[in-house]
Parts: structure tokens; sequence; C-alpha cells
């Protein structure tokens, strides 16, 4: 009885990484190589799956064997993690192509929802500006490697012809999923303090370089602008958005991905990659956690006009305060 109630579980795992408009049953058909009745007998248990048959799909939808043989179990979680290697430029883009998928999966449920914590900007803002996220994954990079590199080097090491476009799906399939999004007063503190680091040792050739970057910046807070007084990510979507801002300086960026009972959580490392999990212990604790900062957060999107601008006009005052200094600085370093 405990193997069928794995594989069972299995299954359900397995109907949450897969377009909500493809029946589960055609799905097993097709990656196992089975008659209908055949994939029909294995999802309801009457069939015991053979080593070979979980593997493949542990395999097709990135799950670990450990953790569909010890679901019960309260001893740990474990963790799905994908390391990142600019120096191998496939990499990256298997990174982000994977990550689209994802969001594919994910915009197309109807029960989805997304809630942030944001200790830094969320990343899905700054696909629409290359030239911001280039940099997020070149002070990522130097963090990592400690490659003497300038931005423009790193830059033109890119396969932008390929990255860009992905990007900008990744972009457009974020607009679909309905999210809740925690912010503090500091969550635009943490890229400005890396361009200005960056600034200040001379990574960038001139100071046009950074003041473009700091131009975008002032883009994408225009955009959460507009979102939150809409209280839609993209109006004509109507996707529900809603952002919260908290006087409590929470230091992490957690993602927790909400579809019906079933919950995976995202816990963002070192600004590029993370590790994610759908161990039920800790999700129940990541939601209760972000429940908990929502009491103590008041909504700004929407409603709370008042609050709402005090917010985006001491973000903005940020943004203006560096560049005014970059440009009365003149050159770098």
């Amino acid at each position: 009885m405990e193997v069928i109630e794995k594989q069972k579980y299995l299954f359900d795992v397995i109907k949450t990484k897969i377009n909500s408009r493809i029946k589960l049953v055609d799905e097993i058909e097709s990656v196992l190589n089975l008659s209908e009745n055949a994939a029909y007998r294995r999802i309801r248990g009457e069939k015991e799956l053979s080593f070979k048959e979980l593997l493949t799909l542990c395999e097709k939808y990135n799950l670990s064997v450990d953790e569909i043989l010890n679901f019960k179990s309260r001893q740990g979680a474990l963790f799905h993690y994908a390391p990142v290697d600019f120096s191998d430029k496939k990499s990256y883009i298997a990174y982000i192509k994977n990550l689209l998928g994802t969001l594919n999966v994910y915009k197309s449920a109807k029960d989805i929802e997304m809630n942030i914590s944001a200790q830094d900007i969320p990343f899905f803002y700054i696909l629409d500006f290359p030239e911001l996220m280039f940099f997020k994954l070149y002070a990522w990079n130097d963090t990592v490697t400690r490659a003497p590199i300038s931005y423009s080097e790193f830059c033109g090491n890119l396969d932008k012809k390929t990255i860009i476009p992905i990007y900008k799906e990744l972009a457009t399939a974020w607009k679909y999923i309905p999210s809740i999004e925690i912010w503090t007063n500091q969550t635009i503190d943490t890229i400005l303090r890396l361009i200005e680091y960056y600034y200040e040792i001379d990574a960038f050739e001139n100071k046009e370089s950074v003041l473009f970057l700091l131009h975008q910046l002032m883009e994408v807070m225009n955009i959460v602008k507009k979102n939150a007084d809409s209280g839609f990510k993209a109006e004509n979507m109507k996707t529900p958005f809603s952002l919260y801002l908290c006087n409590v300086d929470f230091e992490n960026n957690f993602m927790l991905i909400k579809r019906g009972e079933k919950m995976s959580c995202t816990i963002r490392l070192f600004t590029v990659n993370s590790i994610v999990t759908d161990n039920k212990d800790l999700c129940v604790e990541t939601a209760k956690w972000i429940d908990d900062l929502i009491s103590k957060s008041f909504l700004i999107s929407g409603t709370s006009y008042r609050e709402r601008m005090r917010f985006f006009h001491s973000s903005k005052n940020k943004i203006e305060g560096l560049i005014n200094k970059i440009e009365k600085n003149g050159a770098p370093g």
C-alpha cells in the first residue's frame, strides 16, 4: 500500500508541472510510450511503475527519486539546484529556458498565485531592460568568480541574440501570473548599492553607461508604480497584482507558488541562482511567514494613494540622488 501511495504522490507532483490544458494521462502515455489504458493503470496505482519508468519520469520533470520515496519524511527538505556557469554560454541559456518552461506552465494554470518577499527588486521587472539585467549578471559573476573583467567586456561575451528574446518571453509569461509582492523601503537599495560600488571601482568604461542603467532603473520603478496604481500587472491583461509595503526588513528573497493545494518555494541565492523545493512542511511554514509579513504591512496597490506616492517618490529620489552624484563627480574612480 505504501508503494502505491508514493506512486500516486508522484503523479500528483507531475500534474503540477505540466500545462493544465494537457490531460495527465495523455502526458504519461507520451513520456512512457504506453497505451492509454496502461497509463491510467499506473496513475490510479493499479500497476506499479518499473524502476526505469520511475527514473524516466523523475528525469523528465526534474524530480528527486529520494523526494518521491520519502515524501512523508520530516527529517529534512530536498531542494533542486541548477548552477550557472558563464564560462559556458550554453549553461545560462539552458537555465533561463528551463525557467521559461516553468513559467509557461504556471501562466496556463487557473488556480495559480505567486507570493514574493522582495528584499531586492524581483528580476521579472528587469527582464524588459536587458542592459540592467546584464549588470545584475555581471555583479553576480564577479562575486562568484572574481574574474578581472569590465561590465562592457562581460556583456560582449554574452549571446545577446539568443538571450534577449527569451527575456521577452519570460517577462510576458510572468505578466499572466497573479501575484502578491511584499517590498520594504530598502528594496531598491540593493541594486543602487551595487551600481554605485561598481562605478567607484571603475567597472564601467564611462559614466554614460552607469547613467543609462540608472535611467533604466527609473523606468523599472515607473512600471512597478503603474502596476500598483491599477492593481494589475498589465492593465490590458487584467492580471491581479497586490503590492504591500512592510516596515520590517526581512532580508531575503522568497517566491512561493500556490497552485491549488500544491505549493513550491524558491529561495533566491546570490542574485541569480536559486534553490527550489516542493517540501510540504517548508512551503506551509513559508506561507505562514508570508502571511505574517502581510499582517505587518499595508497594501499600497489600488488604494492608499498617499502612502503609495510617498513610497515611489522616495524611490525616485534615491535614484536621482545617485544620478546627481555621478554627474557631479564626472569620470568613475
